[in-house]
């Protein structure tokens, strides 16, 4: 759509899946991938820079105040913009003892070479490891509580304070806690 161009989540996305059932207990998923978006800011051009904040594009803070698409960190700093990609691999150990619940082991990395995805400001690779529980309430309804231990390889990717835009982070490590209802209908 749109060739990949730089925008709100225009960005482009190729992945590959795998499932494999063990037996009634066990099963896994997997899922590899790749996303790419193009003429993305670079970072590391003033010019590029001045032309952002100036009002040069539609994403600029005149015209979009909050949550703007993230710029990237390019390769060649005299570049005005990228082509930015990021990668992902992960998978999904389940044990499901009864039909009522299921238990989940998710090893993940993510890579952000660019720092674009991210918005962190850190272009950097991250490692993470949850456990999930997905417990049936009833046929429509599905509570899915979870905790991750993230790491951000290259540094402080965590902890940053929020004003719109992420101003860097003070720790490398994150536990996270994280619960959703689903209701169907």
């Amino acid at each position: 759509i749109n060739n990949g161009a730089w925008g709100y989540n225009n960005l482009q996305w190729h992945g590959f899946t795998y499932y494999h059932k063990f037996n009634e207990y066990w099963h896994l998923a997997f899922e590899a991938y790749w996303l790419s978006e193009n003429g993305i800011p670079n970072l590391r051009n003033a010019d590029a820079q001045a032309i952002f904040a100036g009002g040069g594009t539609p994403f600029s803070p005149q015209y979009v105040t909050f949550n703007p698409p993230n710029q990237a960190f390019c390769a060649d700093a005299n570049a005005l913009s990228c082509t930015a990609n990021a990668y992902g691999f992960l998978a999904y150990i389940n044990y499901s003892p009864d039909k009522m619940n299921n238990f989940t082991f998710r090893p993940e990395i993510y890579d952000d070479p660019n720092g674009w995805r991210t918005g962190t400001g850190v272009p950097t690779r991250y490692y993470a490891a949850t456990l999930g529980w997905q417990h049936w309430l009833s046929p429509q309804v599905v509570v899915r509580p979870e905790i991750s231990y993230w790491h951000s390889e290259a540094g402080p990717g965590y902890s940053g304070t929020f004003n719109g835009a992420f101003n860097g982070g003070t720790k490398a490590d994150m536990f996270m806690f994280a619960m959703d209802a689903i209701v169907h209908f």
